[in-house]
């Protein structure tokens, strides 16, 4: 790698540069051949202000992640050995020729690897220092250094640059300014720009001219996107910005959202001269991209689903898809069903919160952790058809805390199961394990057991093992036999000393295939970094998956890990490790732990979006104007509220109390001879219809009838009052009225006098 790299940087007469200038925005100035033309170049061959890491390491250890305990870990620890001087690679006093001796650290501002120039980005053990001559690089660059210690001279003269062949180092870097939290309107703030690796990294800095910038990056703008493009503005393109700032403002173009919304950021250069350096030297290195044809790493596109006219997007909360055409969105306000087809959206249930779900379709059921108390309840998924399902409530639930579902016994039929974790006094944890059944009430409690820690995941595995999360750390339990546990970090692992001091959260594990199709390998995901480890919880991999920025959610889908960010969102093959994509996506919330659906805000409006993995089949159909690539049409869904009707079954009265059954009216007894004139109502046997055909009836009974005459008229005539008596058509269509009701099928109040005529009835009827 060393090699091939020099040879692409071998054209440029460079030379080292000093730092002339104290008011400079860019550390690093373009340099060309003489006589050569811009187009000519493979890459930008940029001079460095050369600021090198150095470190004191007297009385360190060699152990490499007890070292960092001591001080390096943090990134914002002042103890940390690793300083910004001037590094002399080549004493002239040494006595004889060493190794180098690399040790992992965390550097506490953005650190170029040594060797090829690329960025070491991470929160943490972003790479490795030698501890003689304070070389730094990344942990798989460090085995194509050269092993004599210092590297030899003719090796470190090596200008910044890009590798067109694999689009490795660092091109360009500057400081610029962008619009507080994306609107001009809010002022301009600072930030260190770093064009690497073909990405740009946007890191925030303080207002103070001598600050350093965090590791944290603030913004990602990857130049591999398809909708990649850097122009200057007009002056109506920034309304609200100064007229003396349009002169010095760039804009940066990457798709976002699939035939619609575009992600536009806005920079502001010094001087005039600043900007167009920004400008030419971003298109000519997409130019260089083009032109070497590197591979498209990308995996997801982005599909808009519901827009922010509906009013249920902004309280979304989890999601789960059940068939191509439907999916379930679970909000603050209730559990929806979305029908893509028939751009139908339909309550089911009672207005709780739900907070996430897990769909075991070979079961037919849904696990729903919701409510203010956070319980669980168990949904049959004909639901969805029907509205009389009774959601299912799981006794001894309350204050989840966690929950999954998964297979724990394989023989002779795969047996389901969900686990919860309840919250118990004194930092405990009550681990409940459900086999799930097709008895009345679905489930039928297996084990429980207690540990001694909160729980922050859990999760069962291909070989029935439950692994629980809790602080740096996870722990299997085998739920066959004896309950044995097993932690997937090894003791003797270099990286769990590391873990417990530092008090990382654990986020999920996910099993690595390996090529004979058996899994051999567990990426142990924790809140600022991902690592591999063996079936015995040794370390398997020097390399380790470092986030750039600060994740607010981690979730795992499709083979990749998804680490979701204030301004973007990016995207790791957990195969290789490798960052394959970065979407900017602002405020985005994932919907659930592996699902395609992600709340997500477009200039300050919620939608909600679903990923779509370009090289497999769709889940869920999205429609054929987005897939024609067309603008998306704005989407009318016909929402149906719940009737009364509906409402009156979650009535705790109504539940308690049940509707007459097996009525049948045999003879009348009370004043009045005509009642056998009279429609009499039929009551139905379930409260849910009684709405329903009471005012069919009440409609059919005034359809009868002349305007004036009402049915208290009606039964006065009958009984002898001395007003108008109804006339020979109307009684004939009473009396076919009566024959019909005589001929449906028994009904519980069949040929029974209206309710107002019945007190003792009318407590029966939901009106």
């Amino acid at each position: 790698m060393g090699s091939s790299f020099n040879n692409n940087l071998s054209l440029g007469n460079l030379k080292q540069t000093q730092n002339s200038s104290a008011n400079s925005s860019s550390s690093y100035a373009i340099r060309y051949p003489q006589n050569s033309k811009l187009d000519t170049l493979y890459p930008y061959y940029l001079v460095e202000k050369k600021h090198f890491l150095t470190t004191d390491y007297k009385n360190e250890q060699d152990n490499s992640d007890l070292d960092d305990i001591h001080g390096h870990h943090s990134k914002s620890s002042s103890k940390s050995s690793i300083s910004v001087k001037p590094l002399d690679l080549h004493p002239t006093n040494v006595a004889a020729t060493k190794v180098h001796q690399f040790l992992v650290r965390t550097f506490s501002s953005p650190t170029k690897c040594n060797h090829c120039t690329s960025l070491m980005v991470g929160l943490t053990r972003q790479g490795v220092v030698c501890e003689f001559c304070g070389f730094a690089c990344h942990t798989v660059c460090c085995q194509k250094v050269p092993t004599i210690c210092p590297v030899p001279i003719d090796q470190t003269k090596r200008p910044l640059g890009i590798d067109p062949t694999r689009g490795i180092g660092t091109a360009y870097e500057g400081y610029v300014k962008v619009p507080k939290m994306g609107v001009i309107k809010r002022g301009w703030v600072r930030q260190f720009v770093v064009v690497c690796d073909f990405k740009l990294f946007l890191y925030d800095i303080s207002a103070e001219r001598s600050a350093l910038p965090s590791v944290n990056v603030s913004q990602v703008l990857d130049m591999r996107d398809p909708e990649f493009a850097v122009a200057s503005v007009r002056e109506s393109d920034v309304i609200h910005a100064t007229k003396k700032d349009v002169p010095c403002i760039f804009r940066i173009k990457t798709s976002l959202i699939e035939g619609g919304s575009t992600c536009n950021t806005l920079m502001l250069a010094d001087n005039e001269t600043e900007k167009r350096k920004w400008v030419v030297a971003l298109g000519e290195l997409h130019r260089i991209l083009k032109r070497n044809n590197l591979p498209n790493t990308a995996i997801f596109k982005v599909h808009e689903i519901l827009d922010s006219s509906l009013t249920i997007v902004r309280s979304a909360l989890s999601s789960v898809i059940v068939y191509t055409d439907q999916f379930l969105l679970g909000t603050e306000d209730g559990l929806y069903c979305i029908n893509l087809e028939e751009y139908e959206i339909n309550r089911i249930g009672e207005s709780k919160k739900i907070i996430q779900m897990w769909y075991v379709e070979e079961e037919h059921i849904l696990v729903i952790l919701c409510g203010k108390q956070r319980h669980i309840r168990l949904l049959p998924i004909r639901a969805l058809e029907v509205s009389d399902v009774e959601w299912i409530k799981v006794s001894d639930s309350k204050n989840c805390i966690a929950a999954c579902t998964g297979i724990i016994r394989r023989s002779p039929v795969n047996v389901y199961a969900f686990v919860v974790a309840l919250k118990r006094p004194t930092n405990q944890t009550q681990v409940v394990v459900y086999e799930i059944n097709r008895n009345h009430l679905r489930h039928q409690k297996m084990c429980e057991f207690t540990v001694a820690y909160p729980v922050q995941s859990l999760q069962i595995l291909s070989d029935i093992r439950l692994v629980i999360g809790h602080q740096s750390g996870f722990t299997a339990y085998y739920l066959q036999g004896e309950a044995t546990t097993t932690s997937l970090i090894h003791p003797e692992n270099q990286l769990c000393a590391f873990l417990n001091y530092s008090g990382v959260d654990a986020v999920r594990v996910i099993e690595i295939q390996c090529p004979g199709g058996i899994f051999g390998e567990y990426l142990l995901v924790f809140q600022t970094l991902a690592i591999y480890v063996d079936l015995q919880g040794r370390k398997s991999r020097d390399r380790e998956i470092t986030y750039p920025a600060n994740p607010t959610h981690i979730t795992y889908l499709d083979g990749h890990l998804l680490v979701f960010s204030e301004t973007h969102v990016d995207i790791f093959n957990t195969q290789t490790a490798d960052w394959v994509q970065s979407i900017g996506l602002k405020r985005a919330q994932p919907l659930g732990p592996q699902t395609n659906f992600v709340l997500t805000y477009v200039n300050d409006a919620p939608i909600v979006v679903y990923l779509a993995n370009i090289h497999t089949k769709e889940l869920i159909h999205i429609g054929s104007a987005e897939k024609s690539g067309s603008k998306n049409p704005r989407r009318r869904f016909s929402v149906r509220e719940v009737n009364k009707s509906f409402k009156s079954t979650s009535d705790r009265r109504s539940k308690m109390i049940s509707a007459p059954t097996n009525f049948n009216h045999i003879s009348h007894m009370g004043p009045g001879d005509g009642i056998q004139n009279q429609r009499l109502l039929d009551l139905p046997t379930t409260i849910e219809t009684a709405d329903q055909i009471s005012n069919q009836s009440f409609i059919i009974r005034q359809s009868s009838l002349t305007p004036h005459a009402t049915a208290r008229q009606m039964i006065n005539s009958q009984n002898g009052n001395p007003q108008k008596a109804l006339t020979i058509d109307q009684q004939r269509a009473i009396e076919s009225e009566q024959h019909q009701a005589q001929a449906r099928s028994p009904s519980p109040v069949s040929n029974l006098s209206s309710p107002k005529d019945s007190p003792d009835i009318k407590s029966y009827l939901p009106f």
